[in-house]
């Protein structure tokens, strides 16, 4: 019934759930839903298991990104999704005491974007382009999903754009996608991913 499932172990809105990012709680959960997989799959006369993906925060060091793709790779997940929310308040141009008011929770859109960028080219080079990468976070433009296909995603996905920009705006970021690949010398999108990866810094 599902293309893909994702285990979302990076949500700052759930208590404690951040922690399951940590190496040995990580390893065994993603060990142990692999394993499940695995067994529905033989259930079924040519089951195949569900492509498996986490999704991560973006609030990683590099050091955490390491353990992450290590455990990943190990683990045979199909990809991985960079990133969701951020509890980094740094940059923004509202108030600190109306940020305050607001109150805890994972922040979204375009304060996300740079951020995510970074961590799925440091994705990207530690894996080696050998898992898909999912990029999320601030895409509002073609160009928004174009720094993140050339950092390494093969994959966008989209939240708040949505909300201010309606359906819309998929259709409008393809459109504008295939104009940026032609004026960059690309035939394919494939050809793309992590294009500009070895100019980045490290997450």
């Amino acid at each position: 019934l599902a293309d893909y499932v994702v285990v979302n172990v990076s949500s700052p809105n759930t208590p404690n759930l951040r922690e399951l990012q940590r190496p040995e709680a990580l390893d065994g959960l993603l060990s142990a839903l692999q394993k499940r997989n695995q067994e529905l799959a033989s259930e079924h006369p040519r089951g195949q298991p569900v492509p498996l993906l986490v999704k991560i925060a973006p609030d990683l060091s590099e050091r955490d990104l390491e353990s992450i793709v290590e455990i990943a790779l190990r683990a045979n997940l199909a990809g991985i999704i960079a990133t969701n929310t951020t509890t980094n308040r740094a940059g923004l141009q509202t108030s600190p005491e109306k940020v305050e008011a607001c109150g805890a929770g994972g922040l979204s859109g375009r304060p996300l974007r740079s951020r995510s960028t970074e961590v799925i080219g440091s994705l990207y080079r530690l894996t080696r382009g050998r898992m898909t990468i999912i990029g999320v976070g601030g895409v509002f433009t073609a160009q928004d999903a174009w720094e993140k296909i050339s950092a390494g995603a093969s994959l966008i996905q989209l939240y708040t754009g949505f909300i201010y920009q309606g359906v819309g705006i998929a259709r409008d970021i393809n459109d504008e996608l295939a104009e940026i690949l032609h004026r960059e010398g690309f035939r394919t999108l494939d050809e793309a991913i992590g294009c500009r990866v070895e100019g980045m810094a490290a997450a």
